[in-house]
């Protein structure tokens, strides 16, 4: 899974609206984020034509949630761009019976995907743009519960360590 430059932009501007807990206008958002007003305009829109945020015309408009932010999940955001939230190639769960793949009847990398696709979406599902504005700390920790660093596998007894230190890392040198 890659995150776009649209997608952290987007999720940034929608956090910055939960925080905001109210309207803003396009140019308080670009200030807010250090972005240029056309790139926020753009995202903007594909956020309202996803039903995220609300805009308000005139001399007192502005953007909004659309919800409020407990009812807006991360996934919501990154689906409101138009993209699947995990892209695994040719090999995709969204495609699991393609009558072109030469392994359609008996494949262990396509449940590696449908496995990853699951743990991903639940993690973006039980996200919410309330829970982005909380702390890093109560975040990680919340991350933490929905994605365990270390897990066991039931059937195979062996563990392992999941992507977490290493999007924590990434997350670290964006900052």
């Amino acid at each position: 899974m890659k995150i776009s430059k649209a997608e952290d932009q987007s999720l940034r501007l929608v956090t910055c609206l939960a925080r905001a807990a109210g309207q803003l206008t396009l140019a308080d958002l670009a200030a807010r984020e250090h972005l240029p007003e056309p790139t926020v305009a753009k995202l903007l829109a594909r956020l309202r034509r996803g039903d995220v945020v609300v805009a308000a015309r005139g001399r007192h408009g502005g953007y909004e949630l659309a919800r409020p932010a407990a009812q807006i999940s991360v996934a919501a955001v990154l689906k409101a761009l138009g993209r699947p939230l995990l892209d695994g190639g040719d090999c995709t769960p969204a495609r699991p019976n393609d009558p072109g793949c030469p392994h359609l009847g008996d494949c262990g990398v396509r449940s590696v995907w449908r496995h990853l696709e699951a743990r991903v979406s639940h993690v973006l599902e039980e996200t919410s743009m309330d829970d982005l504005c909380r702390t890093e700390q109560q975040v990680t920790r919340q991350m933490t519960a929905l994605w365990p660093e270390n897990v066991v596998h039931p059937d195979t007894g062996r563990g392992g360590t999941t992507p977490l230190p290493v999007l924590a890392a990434c997350a670290a040198e964006r900052s």
